[in-house]
């Protein structure tokens, strides 16, 4: 096969190793910490899917947080109820708190949430044990009980994108403008749980509704409850998590869709990008591989790499963007920094049609201009 790069020396691909051999080959770096040996081989044999040992990497996710953030959360309430601290020194653990628990964990956490809701992590007998993601851990992230698979597989997968269903879609922004990105997150937060049941309820899915009406009541009693008990922790543990993840969650949409193309935008390889060889994919549970997600969105995250090696004359044939040595929030805040030359220089070539480097910056900024939705659907 021949790759080509504008920028050869920053990509940097080795002819003799797979051209994504930096993802199959880099050390995984979601979680802090494993446990006893005895103990992991004991959670594989009887907990997880299939006894595949790389389910373990979402469940350390899991097992970390419990162990160092879950513990902090409770003392810094236990703290302010008995008041063991002043409310300067309280403030200062509350703070301490929020940055090592989001700077630590709130990325591997969306994504361990992402992933193990398309497809379970453990054996059937135990899939109950989904619910330390999904019904509590969430919570800490500013994620409502239940809320993420209504939005994330009722609405963004099941419209892949495309407006006004999916509320989070990008099609009806300047996806090159500051403003509108700062819009895009803002609408979300202001109105994203009102909007929610509305979208499901479009599209007949009753049972979807209930859950998310029911989520986001639950979350709403937590946050004012927990504040009316333990102001300054609720404040730290709850609320500016719900507001910085907010805000985190669709500025990482934003730009792991900041490309669609005006003329094909119901297509998954014209509609996102893939990250190959990325830093951030080790962290992130292979989120750069964003086409191959949303074509085979059950598909578990260690067999993504081997999908875009699969699909490799796909991506050629459909023109898509893949970019060697970066990750979409980097891509996302190259265009909206307008770096477009930059970014050139990490886009690969897999057989999509030759361009000039000249070329495919105007290639970038076509797809990233506002889409108007009339009559055309997805079938057509």
């Amino acid at each position: 096969m021949e790759v080509m790069t504008t920028h050869p020396e920053k990509t940097k691909i080795d002819s003799t190793k797979l051209i994504n051999h930096v993802d199959f080959e880099q050390p995984r770096r979601e979680h802090l910490f494993v446990l006893p040996k005895s103990l992991e081989d004991w959670c594989v044999e009887h907990l997880l899917r299939r006894k595949d040992r790389r389910n373990m990497g979402i469940f350390l996710v899991g097992v970390n947080i419990l162990m160092t953030s879950v513990p902090l959360a409770c003392l810094l309430v236990y703290c302010e109820q008995n008041q063991v601290l002043s409310t300067s020194k309280l403030i200062l653990l509350g703070i301490f708190y929020l940055v090592f628990h989001l700077k630590t964990y709130a990325r591997s956490f969306i994504l361990a949430i992402h992933y193990s809701t398309h497809c379970s992590i453990f054996n059937r007998q135990f899939r109950y044990l989904d619910h330390i993601w999904t019904s509590f851990l969430c919570n800490m992230f500013g994620i409502p009980i239940g809320l993420y698979y209504p939005h994330h597989i009722g609405l963004h997968h099941s419209e892949d994108n495309v407006a006004p269903y999916d509320m989070s879609s990008t099609m009806d922004y300047d996806r090159s403008s500051k403003w509108n990105h700062f819009k895009y997150m803002v609408r979300f937060v202001s109105r994203g749980y009102l909007e929610l049941p509305f979208r499901l309820a479009q599209r007949g899915k009753w049972s979807l509704v209930a859950i998310s009406c029911a989520g986001c009541s639950t979350f709403a009693v937590y946050l004012v409850s927990f504040y009316r008990y333990s102001p300054i922790a609720s404040l730290f543990v709850g609320w500016l998590p719900w507001l910085i993840c907010s805000f985190a969650l669709m500025q990482g949409n934003f730009k792991e869709h900041i490309f669609v193309d005006p003329q094909e935008y119901w297509n998954n390889y014209k509609s996102t990008v893939t990250c190959i060889n990325a830093p951030s994919n080790a962290l992130t549970f292979n989120t750069g591989y964003h086409v191959e997600h949303h074509e085979e969105p059950g598909l578990p995250w260690f067999q993504l790499p081997e999908l875009f090696l699969k699909n490799i004359e796909k991506h050629a044939k459909n023109d898509s963007f893949v970019f060697s040595g970066i990750g979409t929030i980097e891509v996302g805040t190259m265009v909206l920094r307008e770096r477009f030359d930059e970014l050139a220089d990490y886009y690969i070539n897999i057989g999509q049609p030759k361009r000039t480097k000249e070329e495919l910056i105007q290639e970038f900024k076509r797809r990233l201009v506002r889409i108007e939705i009339n009559d055309k659907t997805k079938s057509e």
